[in-house]
């Protein structure tokens, strides 16, 4: 800048500095102020309309906005971004970093407080008076401008972090990317705290540019743009710095056998907190459900089915249509003051799809499941008539004709698993069929399990129940459309066809309900008809009310409010309704039939109510005095009334669990095996490649985190193991779901035992800071406030500040005039002194013109001078920074180990 030029800004804004202390707000410095209407605002050539370079219409023309390094911050393009309805500032960028305007100048603001309607507000020069060139059109990119996702992942919270910046999807490089940073951007997603940090090779190769370089964060930042952030691009470079991110989720499931059923919890801050029953409806299932990655909504269970809940509860519930991407999108709706007690809980499918390949059609080939997005085919030593029976239906295949032999219809190209499904026949999905994986044996060789069915389209169903054998009957009026039922005089015979027809025995139950739909069908039977095609039909009519059947086959036993499915009150479905088993003169033997039925081994405990609870309903006295060999409960003598209530409960062999030995998240692991602890054997757990997902798996079931270690330890008697060579796929959430050795007591020889080291330690505590909401005292990388330094403050700074430029310019040319007059041996002692000053100004590299888009700022660490031929006149800044796009202030160093020639450093609040 010529010194004339700075006396004549130095003039002006002694001017603004005195009007501002006769005047009570701010006002134009030189001009009146405008009126609002009169005035509109844009940013221009940044890819949306919320990011570019600031301009104004006045008198129906277009211009920019030009103004100095230190009067343009946070609080000026923070007016901006509010102006626009954009969100706040991330970035306000002077040096013109989308570009030169091409018209003119119509505003020069300078010293915005961050509290005005208006940029036209801020003090300055008036319209088209200004003392900057366009090389110094100001640029802001406001939050709403700025989109971010982590892609190539399994799902929404997991994969390589990505910032759409100036309408382009690039990623996030650097070289130190911590847990801190990868936490803000797990609670910007909604997607709880983070399980882990890496670079973006994790999850494959990247294309494109990089938006993002250098990102220093505490973890407690709302956003990743309110993190320290050195480089804005986007810049062309290679990608060996991209970072990635895995996120232990916003939602969970406790207490049940598997990461897909259980109470639901939800992350708030650094704690899990529970929902409460009755603000969990289907669409927010279906939406949690697919986020755990598991599959279809099988049951939202009563209160007390999962036990009770562990912590406080969250105060909110949630609205979905059961699209969105994850629960954390839904809205959060208000919900009543009353307190409430009873956890919510969901029951969904651990599979997310089933289908019979190579066999020629639909029905009939290879049984595959689909886990995690991974098609693989069951073994056939785990498949039984009863589990094909349900696989069938659930098909739409009819019921099974056969099982065939293993590998019939080939391999397949997935994986072998060795899932073993224990179905009784009755249930509706085959998700709902308990499944057996830790502990089973290995799968021979192309033995995939291989089904035949009938392919009889059935003509009737019952829906809405707990089983196939209980609710709404309908009736197929053409292939694919169905109809309901009225409800008459006759329904004891037609529920009795129609309970042997799906061969669900004889009704226990028939009942009129509100229909649902626009016609019901009529039906006269008997009851001794062979079907219901040979009942009397006069039509469809429009009856008010629809037939509901419960079935003897539809009769339930479960195990629940206990550690697991294997252990808990005994409940019974029954007539329509869960209810709990008298406990009068309730035994071992009793318990012993229970256990036996559920698939769960022999009973080790046979206790009452002050276990697991009395439970719900009036208490069934069906069964009891039990001998012991009955095949299911109501097998055993009917009693003739309950005196004592409900609450009869079995622990069963079957019943497993896990722990760190000590309680706490780090310890010799531990399996629960026909009611005995065991550790497990190092031997094929502990090894490099499998160790990580295993370890995940047990630390997410300890309520640990999301990601852990597991060690090989020297065995000191701590008594036989129960297993080893545990497998556990990527993203596995529970051990139940791993391969392993059979079940079996061994000795794990030289390698040792195993221990597990989760990464947090598991003290959750309700009410903990969310990311961003902590005290920011002392970070100098916080925004700066709005309205901060009072107005003469600022001027009186900005004041000597210009004085001391003033005066330096004139020193250094006098000091050349002097040099000229000595003569040619003198020239190179002046370049030295234009050199020193430069740098005794700024001793690091600072923001200045140059080249478009080229800016460089102070860093922490000085950059070496420029030698390349430099054109008179360009600046030092220019000298400096003429070899980067738009980047400012990154220490040389740092880019220099990443490799990245273009690099921009703000930090919101900051001189970017």
């Amino acid at each position: 800048m010529e010194p004339c030029g700075v006396l004549g800004l130095l003039l002006c804004g002694l001017s603004a500095g005195l009007t501002a202390g006769t005047q009570p707000s701010p006002a134009p410095a030189t001009s009146p102020r405008p009126s609002d209407a009169s005035v509109r605002l844009r940013l221009a050539d940044g890819g949306h309309r919320c990011a570019g370079r600031v301009e104004v219409e006045h008198e129906g023309e277009w211009g920019s906005v030009c103004t100095y390094d230190f009067d343009w911050d946070a609080r000026g393009a923070g007016v901006v971004c509010r102006q626009l309805g954009c969100g706040s500032a991330a970035r306000a960028s002077p040096f013109a970093p989308f570009g030169q305007g091409g018209g003119r100048i119509w505003l020069h603001p300078f010293n915005c407080r961050g509290t005005e309607k208006a940029l036209q507000d801020c003090y300055n020069f008036g319209w088209g008076r200004n003392f900057c060139g366009h090389e110094w059109d100001v640029g802001v990119t406001c939050t709403e401008a700025l989109e971010l996702r982590l892609a190539a992942g399994r799902g929404p919270c997991e994969g390589r972090l990505e910032v759409k910046l100036r309408g382009r999807w690039g990623t996030v490089a650097d070289a130190t990317w911590t847990m801190e940073d990868a936490e803000v951007v797990c609670q910007q997603l909604g997607c709880g705290s983070a399980a882990g940090a890496y670079h973006g090779s994790k999850f494959g190769p990247a294309e494109g540019p990089i938006s993002l370089a250098v990102v220093n964060c505490r973890g407690n930042e709302s956003a990743l743009w309110d993190c320290a952030i050195e480089g804005w691009g986007p810049y062309d470079g290679h990608h060996d710095h991209d970072t990635a991110v895995v996120c232990q989720g916003f939602s969970r499931l406790v207490g049940g056998d598997g990461a897909c059923e259980g109470r639901l919890e939800v992350r708030r801050g650094r704690a899990w907190l529970g929902v409460c029953h009755g603000r969990v409806d289907a669409g927010s299932a279906r939406v949690l459900c697919r986020e755990l990655g598991c599959g279809a909504v099988l049951a939202l269970p009563e209160p007390g089915r999962f036990g009770a809940a562990s912590g406080p509860f969250w105060d909110g519930a949630f609205e979905c249509d059961g699209s969105e991407p994850l629960l954390a999108a839904c809205a959060a709706r208000p919900t009543p003051e009353q307190r409430c007690s009873d956890p919510a809980a969901v029951v969904c499918s651990p599979y997310t799809g089933f289908r019979l390949a190579d066999g020629g059609s639909p029905c009939a080939g290879r049984v595959e499941a689909e886990e995690r997005g991974t098609w693989g085919a069951l073994c056939a030593g785990s498949l039984e008539l009863p589990d094909a029976h349900v696989l069938c239906r659930h098909l739409g295949c009819g019921p099974a004709a056969s099982v065939q032999p293993g590998g019939r219809f080939g391999a397949g190209k997935g994986p072998l698993r060795r899932d073993r499904l224990g179905c009784v026949g009755n249930e509706r999905h085959p998700g709902e069929c308990p499944a057996a994986v830790l502990g089973e044996p290995a799968c021979e060789p192309a033995l995939a399990a291989a089904v035949i069915c009938s392919g009889a389209a059935e003509s009737l169903r019952l829906r809405g129940g707990e089983s196939r054998c209980d609710g709404r009957l309908e009736v197929a009026l053409r292939p694919g459309v169905w109809s309901g039922v009225s409800a008459g005089s006759r329904d004891n015979g037609t529920a009795a066809v129609a309970c042997r027809q799906l061969g669900c025995g004889v009704p226990e139950k028939a009942y009129a309900a509100p229909a649902v739909g626009p016609g019901l069908a009529e039906l006269r039977c008997e009851g001794g008809e062979e079907s219901l095609a040979r009942c009397d039909s006069p039509g469809v009519g429009r009856g008010p009310s629809a037939l509901t059947v419960s079935c003897s086959g539809g009769r339930r036993l479960r195990l629940a409010g206990g550690p697991g499915r294997c252990a808990g009150r005994v409940e019974v479905y029954v007539d329509g309704a869960w209810s709990s088993v008298c406990r009068d003169a309730w035994s071992l033997r009793d318990a012993a039939v229970v256990c036996r039925q559920l698939r769960c081994g022999t009973a080790l405990e046979a206790p009452g109510p002050e276990r697991f609870g009395s439970g719900p309903g009036t208490p069934w006295a069906g069964a009891g005095g039990c001998a012991g060999t009955e095949a299911a409960l109501w097998d055993c003598p009917a009693r003739r009334g309950c005196g004592g209530g409900g609450g009869a409960a079995a622990v069963c062999s079957a019943l497993r669990a896990l722990r760190a030995e000590g309680g706490g998240c780090r310890g010799i692991l531990e399996l629960l095996h026909d009611g005995a602890w065991g550790p497990v054997c190092a031997n094929g757990t502990v090894e490099d490649g499998v160790a990580a997902a295993a370890a995940a798996a047990v630390c997410r079931q300890l309520g640990c985190g999301a990601a852990g270690s597991l060690h090989a330890v020297p065995d000191r008697g701590s008594g036989p193991a129960w297993l080893g060579w545990v497998r556990c796929e990527e993203g596995s959430r529970s051990l139940w779901r791993c391969s392993s050795t059979p079940w079996s007591p061994r000795s794990c020889g030289p390698p040792g035992i195993t221990l597990v080291a989760c990464n947090e330690d598991g003290s959750d505590v309700a009410g903990s800071p969310a990311p961003g909401s902590a005290d920011r005292d002392g970070d100098v990388r916080a925004a700066v406030p709005l309205g901060g330094a009072p107005l003469p403050t600022v001027l009186c700074a900005l004041l000597g500040m210009l004085l001391s430029l003033a005066l330096a310019a004139l020193a250094v040319q006098t000091h050349r005039a002097r040099a000229q007059r000595a003569g040619p041996s003198q020239d190179a002692g002046s370049e030295a002194v234009y050199e020193e000053l430069d740098y005794s100004l700024e001793p690091e590299c600072w923001e200045g013109p140059s080249r478009a888009g080229s800016v460089l700022q102070g860093s922490e660490m000085p950059l070496s001078h420029h030698t390349g031929d430099e054109e008179e006149g360009s600046g030092a800044a220019g000298m400096l920074c003429a070899d980067y796009d738009d980047g400012t202030a990154v220490p040389e160093e740092t880019l220099g180990e990443m490799g990245y020639d273009d690099v921009d450093v703000s930090a919101p609040g900051t001189q970017p």
